[in-house]
């Protein structure tokens, strides 16, 4: 489960709890085999547990986890690194005290988490950092008991806080793309689902080997695919600007 969909059953529970705290508290205080202080005391400590607990702890999701990165996970859960599959600028901003506009928007990420001893699998991380694109490798950490409650390593451990992602040591732009040589990089990957029918498979070998204008090529189909997907070219101009690119 999810930070976002923990925060959200919260919120959820804590509205049912705002009209149901009468109710039950009214149910505990007909507890007759009891005294009545102790009565008071049970019916106190149930009703604001249950209701206040979940508000205090989407509370700490929102502020701690979501915006500034968990640096709990960071500290006690599995390290790993994680493959970029999506970048979403969401709607939802988190205030700390600040106006809705200088407050920082949450970005969901959807991933292909890689950690030892475990196959590669996919899940989504939302977290106040923006910058991270589509197709790059960041550091992660992962709950042990929960592997889909993942933190993007934007530097939350760290006093300067950069909230960028560190980079993973040792590989490079194309060995961030594959894992132990096993996974291959299409070109329809790369530039937009449109491509997808027309897509080679390209290996690292030939990525190695391919002169620079054809590596550079790929570059410019890549970012005019990000930009398509991101709603800056419309379907005529992606058309237009891929057409040009593929007849140099």
């Amino acid at each position: 489960m999810t930070v976002t969909k923990t925060m959200t059953a919260c919120w959820v529970f804590f509205g049912i709890m705002s009209l149901a705290f009468l109710p039950l508290g009214f149910g505990i205080m007909q507890l007759h085999a009891l005294p009545t202080a102790p009565r008071l005391v049970l019916a106190f400590l149930v009703v604001g547990a249950l209701w206040w607990g979940p508000f205090v702890y989407g509370m700490y999701l929102a502020l701690a986890v979501l915006r500034n990165g968990d640096r709990r996970l960071l500290e006690r859960g599995i390290h790993g690194t994680a493959e970029v599959l999506s970048a979403k600028r969401t709607n939802m901003v988190i205030q700390a005290g600040e106006f809705a506009w200088q407050a920082p928007r949450v970005w969901k990420y959807g991933l292909r988490v890689s950690i030892p001893g475990q196959a590669p699998y996919e899940t989504a991380c939302s977290i106040c950092a923006a910058g991270i694109s589509e197709g790059s490798v960041v550091n992660v950490a992962v709950s042990p008991h929960n592997r889909h409650r993942v933190t993007i390593d934007v530097g939350q451990g760290s006093k300067d806080g950069a909230q960028a992602p560190r980079p993973v040591p040792g590989r490079s732009a194309v060995d961030q793309s594959l894992t132990a040589g096993a996974q291959t990089v299409t070109l329809g990957g790369l530039v937009d689902q449109s491509l997808a029918a027309g897509a080679r498979t390209v290996t690292l070998g030939d990525l190695v080997s391919q002169p620079a204008d054809e590596a550079q090529r790929i570059g410019q189909l890549a970012q005019l695919g990000q930009l398509h997907r991101q709603g800056v070219l419309t379907d005529s101009e992606f058309e237009a600007q891929k057409a040009e690119v593929l007849g140099q």
